[in-house]
């Protein structure tokens, strides 16, 4: 059928980094609700997207190479075919990777503490905040929240996840899965205490100037519009 051969073709078309290999970046692991464990067949979001795109492509398996945030959204993947890493396109990063399209919804969410509390903006901003140097939310607390006491500023979201964890601040913004996946992974310790209005998502970042962002593009659509 036409839709077969297409597949093929598509298939045919993604090159490697290794031969039968799909080689994924990501910078957190665990990073709860997206990378379960340090292999794509521990589960979670990103890891199954990863064994799925795999398939889809002809693959016979997934590598898992971590590489520190700050690098992947600088452009370097550490020799990896994609990175699936919860990143969020902006103009900045578009200058030194290549994005595919947005395969989750991901709006700016507040994770907080669990003995913290507040019902509107008022009270975010009587809240302590840490912020990341890299995150693409930093611009959110600043511009949106506006906190009464500047935010601790730290470098990416590990350290500020240690600070928040040990009572430093009592609010971080993240993307809203993010968020969720880490209050799941932590109920006693955190909640979303809400999210904003915005349009952001997550997307797969690639080598710039890669010859593979056009099949993985139409993969993520394929498994999006197939329900995978």
């Amino acid at each position: 059928s036409a839709c077969s051969s297409e597949e093929s073709a598509a298939g045919s078309s993604f090159e490697p980094a290794t031969p039968g290999v799909l080689t994924v970046a990501t910078a957190f692991l665990p990073a709860p609700g997206f990378w379960e464990g340090r292999s794509a067949d521990a589960g979670g979001f990103e890891a199954g997207l990863a064994l799925a795109l795999a398939k889809h492509l002809g693959l016979d398996r997934v590598k898992v190479v971590q590489v520190p945030f700050a690098s992947l959204a600088a452009g370097k993947l550490g020799g990896a075919d994609i990175a699936l890493s919860q990143l969020t396109p902006t103009e900045e990063r578009e200058k030194v990777v290549d994005f595919s399209s947005q395969y989750l919804s991901a709006p700016p969410a507040i994770l907080a503490l669990r003995t913290v509390d507040a019902s509107d903006v008022h009270g975010l901003q009587e809240l302590s905040w840490v912020t990341s140097r890299v995150s693409t939310l930093t611009p959110f607390v600043q511009e949106r929240i506006r906190p009464k006491s500047p935010p601790l500023v730290v470098e990416d979201r590990t350290a500020a996840l240690t600070v928040l964890r040990g009572g430093g601040a009592e609010a971080l913004m993240l993307d809203l899965p993010v968020a969720e996946g880490l209050a799941h992974s932590d109920p006693d310790r955190f909640h979303v205490l809400g999210q904003l209005d915005a349009d952001e998502g997550l997307a797969a970042a690639l080598p710039q100037g890669s010859h593979n962002v056009e099949v993985v593009d139409s993969a993520i659509h394929s498994l999006t519009a197939d329900g995978t």
